[in-house]
């Protein structure tokens, strides 16, 4: 028989192996993970605001400005000041920032078609199903809203949510 525990415990060993990619690919990126997730925004939503990011991202605007700053810095992204409001800066990706997302985005591909690769779609479909159960019912235990359809902002608001409930408790 298989024990609850024993799921959770193979989740868990997911999770840490899937941090040891991220965590290895990490040292040749010149990318970290909220980086990529604002610069898939600008990409999205092209000269948009920080305000915009933020908004989106369910991060602080201070936050994006943090990164933009650095993003801007390493060339990846360009602002220009909004004709109509001079405190206002546009955000557009460079194509350095274009060339630095896809080869970041292109390891997590290449993994995961390693991982997957020898799954059929009816299986993946199947665990797909069985992990979209998994992820609402435990959304609705935490009483946390958010589309499961769009994997980065949910774990951009999730971050948030455990950087929130850590300070909190530090707080005390």
């Amino acid at each position: 028989m298989i024990r609850n525990k024993d799921i959770t415990g193979m989740f868990e060993s997911i999770h840490l192996l899937r941090k040891l990619f991220v965590k290895r690919i990490s040292e040749t990126s010149p990318l970290h993970f909220s980086q990529v997730a604002i610069m898939k925004t600008i990409e999205q939503n092209e000269n948009c605001t920080q305000a915009t990011i933020a908004e989106q991202l369910s991060v602080t605007p201070a936050a994006v400005a943090i990164s933009t700053k650095r993003l801007q810095k390493a060339g990846l992204i360009t602002k220009t000041v909004d004709s109509d409001n001079l405190r206002c800066k546009r955000l557009a990706l460079t194509e350095a920032g274009r060339a630095a997302i896809e080869r970041h985005i292109g390891q997590f591909r290449e993994y995961d078609a390693l991982i997957f690769g020898e799954f059929t779609e009816d299986e993946k479909e199947q665990l797909m199903g069985y992990l979209e159960r998994i992820a609402a019912r435990m959304k609705d235990i935490e009483g946390i809203d958010g589309e499961l359809s769009d994997p980065l902002k949910l774990q951009c608001m999730l971050h948030k949510r455990v950087t929130e409930l850590n300070e909190e408790k530090g707080g005390e």
